[in-house]
This record gives C-alpha cells, sequence and structure tokens, in this order.
C-alpha cells in the first residue's frame, strides 16, 4: 500500500477522538464510585477544575453527547469511505491502525461486521475480544456512578433524587448505540480484507467477464456499491493471472450438476472481450484510485489506452447512495 490517504488519516482520527471520549468516561466512572465509595461522595477533580460528584452526571451527558456526535459522523466518513472502493490493503490498514492503539476500548477488537441471521441489526461481540468485556464494565460502571448514592458512617446513603436514576440507565444505552455505529462500520472495513481474500481463492466464471465487459454501458447511473466490488474483484484476478487469446467462440459453460457447485472457471477471452474489459478497467481505476488496481495490466494495450483517452477519460462510474441505518447493536454472542 502507497501512504495513507486523507480519507484514511481522517478516519484514524475520529477513531481515535471517539476512544478517547469512552476512556475519559470510563476513567471518570471508575473515580466517581471510589470516591462515592471511600470519600463519602465529597467532590472530584476534572481538568482542574472542582467537580462534587453529585453534578458528575453533567460531566457524563456531555461526554455522551459528545460519543454520539463523534460517532454519527465517523460511521458516515467510514461508509463514504467505502464507497472509494478502498484496496483490501488500505482498508485493513485502517482497522489495524485503530485496533493496535493502546486505548482499551480499541485494543485488540474482533470484527464485529457479521450480524446475527435472523436479526441482521445485530452484531457478534466475541468472547475472546478484549475491548468487548472493556465494554461491559465500562457500562456497568456508569450505571453505578450517576444515582445519588455514597457509603457514609452509617453505611449505604441515598437522597432520593429518581431522576438520576432514569439518567444512569439511559447514559449506558446511548454509549452502546452511539458506539455499536462506528465500531461496525469499521468492522465492515476489515470484512472487505476478508472477503478479499476469499475472492482471491475463487474462479473467475464467464458470467464475471459478460459483467464486467458490459459495465460501461452503466455508466450513466448510479449503481450499487457490491456491482463496482465484484467487478473489481474481478479486474484484479484478471490483472493476476493472463489468460490466453482466442477468436474461437466460448462454448456455454456446463451447468454445474447441483446449484451449490461453483460455476466453471473461464479459461481463455477473446480479443474483442479483452479490449471491452480494458475500457472498463481504465473507467474502473480512474474512478477509485484507492482500490490500486495495477497500472499496466496484461490485457490493456495501447490501442484501448488511446481509445479511452479519446472518449472515456473524463467519464467516472459513481456509487448509488444508500439509506444509512442507525439502528445496528452488538451484542455478545
Amino acid at each position: 500500500m502507497t501512504d495513507p490517504s486523507p480519507a484514511q488519516r481522517r478516519i484514524v482520527s475520529g477513531a481515535r477522538n471517539a476512544a478517547r471520549i469512552l476512556a475519559l468516561g470510563g476513567l471518570l466512572a471508575v473515580a466517581v464510585v471510589l470516591t462515592r465509595l471511600l470519600a463519602g461522595g465529597q467532590s472530584l477533580q476534572v481538568a482542574s477544575v472542582s467537580v462534587p460528584v453529585d453534578r458528575m452526571w453533567l460531566v457524563f451527558t456531555a461526554l455522551t453527547v459528545a460519543h454520539a456526535f463523534t460517532a454519527r459522523f465517523l460511521a458516515a466518513h467510514i461508509k463514504d469511505y467505502r464507497n472509494r472502493m478502498p484496496s483490501p490493503e488500505r482498508a485493513g490498514w485502517v482497522f489495524d491502525e485503530i485496533t493496535t492503539e493502546g486505548n482499551v476500548f480499541v485494543h485488540g477488537m474482533i470484527s464485529r461486521a457479521v450480524s446475527r441471521r435472523r436479526l441482521s441489526f445485530v452484531h457478534r461481540m466475541s468472547r475472546h475480544d478484549p475491548s468487548a468485556w472493556v465494554a461491559r464494565g465500562a457500562s456497568i460502571l456508569l450505571v453505578i456512578a450517576v444515582p445519588p448514592w455514597w457509603w457514609g458512617r452509617s453505611g449505604l446513603q441515598w437522597n432520593g433524587n429518581g431522576g438520576l436514576v432514569t439518567l444512569a440507565l439511559v447514559l449506558p444505552l446511548v454509549n452502546w448505540w452511539a458506539g455499536s455505529k462506528w465500531l461496525i462500520s469499521l468492522s465492515r472495513l476489515e470484512a472487505l480484507r476478508n472477503t478479499a481474500e476469499r475472492s482471491a481463492r475463487d474462479s473467475v466464471a464467464e458470467w464475471h467477464i459478460r459483467d464486467l465487459a458490459g459495465l460501461p454501458t452503466r455508466l450513466f447511473r448510479p449503481l450499487p456499491s457490491t456491482v463496482f466490488e465484484r467487478s473489481i474483484s474481478t479486474s484484479r484476478w484478471l490483472a493476476e493471472r493472463p489468460l490466453p487469446i482466442s477468436d474461437t467462440p466460448a462454448q456455454p459453460p456446463v451447468a454445474p450438476s447441483r446449484p451449490t457447485d461453483p460455476l466453471p472457471p473461464v479459461e481463455s477471452l477473446t480479443d474483442s472481450q479483452r479490449a471491452d474489459i480494458a475500457i472498463t478497467y481504465l473507467v474502473l481505476r480512474a474512478s477509485f484510485p484507492e482500490a490500486d488496481l495495477p497500472a499496466d495490466p496484461w490485457f490493456v494495450t495501447d490501442a484501448e489506452r488511446s481509445q479511452y483517452q479519446s472518449h472515456w477519460a473524463q467519464d467516472r462510474f459513481q456509487v448509488a447512495s444508500d439509506r444509512r441505518h442507525w439502528t445496528e447493536i452488538e451484542l455478545s454472542n
């Protein structure tokens, strides 16, 4: 991979900010609980300001608002970046750069991109994910830290403010929702790398070739991101595996004996197919520079480069925008 792009740096910076907000909130929750237990619920020093423990709910609320705000825009940045069709190496670099941080809320995180089969909006947190356990612990501490209790000489004491009990339940839920948004979005970058690694082991069938060659006919309308992901995967596969050129039309592929059997791989290209694929490839490479497609694949000749410069150089593929889904949550296995 070449140097990280501004979009990659923007995501890494935003994720670090979100993780710092969570870490600060977690440390304050620990400090508040200890103060309520050991100091009778007096005051706490926050950024050179002495804050009464009974007013710390204001700080937790402010941090929750900051986390939700950061998560909202960070998830949008990651979605926009995925629409740039980044290469597996670039997508994986972003995930690795964030999850190798020392911040306990992201360190060692295992991808949470896989949703449950019956509930597509529920995403899995692995039991072996240390950051998942930290998130659970911080949520419990926040529930304990916000209500108006303290430990005095006569034992547990309470000032009877029931509104803070409700707030103690709402704040962890909002933080969990906000964290789910950006951590699931981040996990999908790792999923791109995993999917690409699996695709690299698969063969390209005849219908992949037809779809790739015919893609320029759909140039002037936005297409779903999955169309471009498949086209770029096919292009990368072809660039790495030279095929013989034969002007004999390919025989219709033999249907697999079972629906689950793989389709027979393509074994050669006609010169017409090669030329069509070359034009598609050049438009794809110009449209999605972060896909890091090779500059000189074997199937692109000077004739196609000249044709591209004459007729296609200003054209770009566009990814269709989809609805933002804000209902995704993380739950343990």
